[in-house]
């Protein structure tokens, strides 16, 4: 039973291995698969994913767990941060309580198998738990990760409009409110935040909540100059020149992840070169063994 088990899941994942170097091989760059996607996405289009999180039930199991889940003051408000900065909705306990899910769930599958003496179901579950768990922190680190990028992405085009315009206008909240038209959504919602703030009056208030959630030191930067600019020091040359940094400092960032595609290609065929390896082992070792029986 083992055995049969172990060669269905060395056949499956062979199997997907060689069809993704497959399609990765044949499908031509001028192939009409991306035009066929959008003429269906066009007359169907794709309502948004229900993720495994958000089915009622699970729910209301993490609501519960999480009132079991104890976090100190400085835990809270690093992951609350985290989260916010992510776009996540969940709350500390609700994104810790996720964590504590998968490695009970897990936890009872190895339990099973060891009372079934499964030792090979045990190695399985064992790397899929920490699996699931790296993956639910990869899967923050990434949405902080691709926000960040498009803010540094977006802060040069930011930053020189604001130069251009405070030439013409000093009020910082209408510059703000006319870039808030055309910014991209990472940036805009932050500066929706910024605007409700500069409402209040309180602009140094307002520029010192907007550096502390972007957290980047080229938004120190620029938020130091507008402060000042505030208080009537004109900061021309200092935007002018962050400006221009922040621009060198993307277009290196785009030049070292070009840099870095091939090697991520390569690392595509890893996994597949790794299930052959593992496929010969074991027939390899059932034909040893298999002899060795019938020698016996």
């Amino acid at each position: 039973m083992h055995q049969t088990f172990l060669s269905i899941v060395i056949f499956g994942m062979t199997a997907i291995g060689f069809y993704s170097l497959w399609s990765y091989k044949t499908v031509p760059k001028g192939s009409t698969v991306g035009r066929k996607a959008l003429i269906k996405l066009y007359r169907h289009p794709v309502k948004e994913r229900k993720e495994f999180w958000d089915i009622y039930i699970i729910q209301k199991i993490l609501v519960a767990v999480s009132k079991l889940i104890f976090l100190d003051e400085t835990t809270t408000r690093t992951l609350s941060k985290r989260l916010e900065k992510a776009g996540e909705n969940d709350t500390p306990k609700i994104y810790t309580a996720k964590r504590y899910c998968i490695l009970a769930v897990g936890g009872m599958g190895i339990g099973c198998s060891i009372l079934a003496q499964f030792y090979l179901g045990i190695l399985l579950l064992g790397l899929v738990t920490a699996f699931f768990v790296l993956k639910l922190r990869d899967t923050l680190d990434d949405k902080i990760k691709n926000k960040d990028k498009e803010i540094a992405q977006e802060m040069p085009r930011f930053v020189r409009t604001i130069c251009r315009q405070l030439q013409a206008d000093r009020d910082l909240q209408r510059v703000i409110t006319t870039y808030r038209k055309v910014a991209g959504i990472a940036l805009g919602k932050e500066l929706d935040i910024l605007l409700a703030e500069l409402q209040s009056g309180n602009g140094q208030l307002a520029l010192a909540h907007f550096e502390y959630r972007i957290g980047t030191a080229n938004v120190f930067r620029l938020c130091g100059a507008l402060r000042d600019m505030i208080q009537g020091i004109d900061q021309s040359a200092t935007l002018s020149y962050l400006a221009d940094s922040m621009a060198s400092e993307t277009k290196a960032q785009i030049r070292k992840e070009l840099s870095l595609r091939p090697a991520q290609m390569r690392a595509t065929y890893y996994p597949a070169v790794g299930v052959c390896i593992a496929m010969v082992l074991y027939v390899l070792v059932l034909y040893v063994i298999n002899q060795l029986n019938s020698l016996l």
